[in-house]
């Protein structure tokens, strides 16, 4: 009886996982995985409420997976809204540890205030790793998120009615 829920199981999560395949484009560059990072910080994956927006459709993020797990997370305030990631520009890549493909992104972010009052500009940073392997990109994407930016901040189009 245990072999046959052990083997009903196996087979349940390998056709949920199969259910859908992210992709990791060979000429993807670790600044480009940066962005993608950057996106899905800037879509709302820290914010208590975007679990079920469309900003956060995993179909936005063909190349991350895109979960949100606020439990997990301290509780902090939306810092400013940023029109779209043309907003956005990376500084610089520093590798952290080369063995374990870990990196540190400094990006500029312009935008306008929570108030929408003051625009600013700042440099924020993002720590994250690479997948390298084709099984493990296929399931969680070209990376994940080591540290989040300082502060927070949401598209515009993202904002919670």
């Amino acid at each position: 009886m245990t072999l046959k829920i052990v083997f009903l199981m196996s087979s349940f999560l390998l056709f949920v996982s199969s259910g859908f395949a992210l992709e990791c484009p060979s000429n993807f560059k670790t600044e480009d995985v940066a962005m993608e990072m950057i996106k899905a910080e800037f879509s709302g994956i820290q914010i208590e409420g975007m679990r079920n927006h469309s900003c956060m459709n995993q179909d936005n993020f063909p190349h991350l997976l895109v979960e949100s797990d606020v439990s997990n997370d301290e509780v902090k305030r939306i810092f400013a809204y940023v029109k779209d990631m043309k907003d956005v520009r990376i500084l610089k890549i520093e590798t952290i540890d080369p063995t374990v493909y870990s990196y540190k992104a400094s990006f500029e972010v312009t935008g306008r205030t929570k108030s929408g009052k003051e625009k600013f500009k700042r440099t924020e940073n993002i720590s994250f790793f690479l997948y390298k392997g084709r099984s493990n990109q296929r399931v969680y994407g070209c990376g994940g998120i080591l540290q989040h930016p300082e502060n927070i901040y949401l598209f515009s189009k993202c904002k919670i009615k």
